[in-house]
């Protein structure tokens, strides 16, 4: 079993050629559970979460996926109600369906995530490659069409494709987008409910970006989430 670290110390292990500039990961909205070990995640699976994310999104002069907490999303979604399968029917039986029909598998995102994280971390440590040799991986992994244990590996890159830009991309409270990465890249200046000074206002703005929770830095867990605490 390894060590649990930090999650920005587990991160920083991987090396500069992965997540360059993590000593300097912006601050986000639950930035105080940095120092705390992950909800669903081991360290080893942050660490290739980290390696294969920042693919997806790589650091330019906007933080990586990594950088933006999108590590911790994840982790998040696999802790709470998504990730352990609340709303899917989860009994058979189970004849092959369609990649219409949705979800098809007889496990929840959580169990789905560990078992083709265990597969392909038995492939090889992405950890370790070189930039040009994890990108050309990661494509490989996108055009798979095999199957990692009991997942279809198809299915497995189309869900951590889609988390990455959910956790890119979603309002902070979820613990991704951190600092605003993915708002500020695309001008977004956030959906938060204090826009009434606006009304009547129709000229162009440089409203920087503002989440549900922007600037309340409370530790919280997945379940008080849930709750709306």
């Amino acid at each position: 079993m390894s060590q649990l670290f930090s999650r920005r110390a587990v991160l920083m292990q991987i090396g500069s050629a992965v997540i360059a500039g993590a000593s300097s990961v912006p601050r986000h909205a639950f930035a105080d559970l940095d120092s705390q070990p992950w909800f669903f995640l081991t360290d080893d699976e942050a660490r290739w979460l980290a390696a294969i994310v920042d693919v997806f999104i790589p650091q330019d002069e906007f933080p990586s996926a990594s950088q933006a907490g999108v590590v911790d999303f994840i982790d998040f979604q696999m802790a709470t109600g998504y990730g352990q399968g609340e709303g899917l029917y989860l009994k058979g039986p189970f004849p092959e369906g369609t990649p219409q029909q949705g979800y098809q598998l007889p496990m929840t995102p959580a169990e789905m995530m560990r078992a083709g994280l265990t597969e392909l971390r038995g492939e090889t440590d992405l950890t370790a490659m070189p930039t040009a040799d994890r990108a050309a991986w990661v494509d490989d992994l996108s055009n798979r069409d095999n199957m990692l244990g009991d997942v279809p590996s198809s299915t497995f890159f189309e869900e951590l494709l889609s988390l990455t830009n959910e956790g890119y991309f979603a309002d902070p409270i979820y613990r991704g987008n951190a600092d605003y990465a993915g708002w500020r890249m695309v001008g977004f200046p956030g959906a938060h409910a204090y826009y009434t000074e606006r009304v009547g206002d129709n000229k162009p703005t440089n409203q920087p970006p503002m989440g549900i929770a922007h600037g309340q830095l409370n530790q919280v867990s997945p379940r008080k989430i849930e709750q709306g605490g």
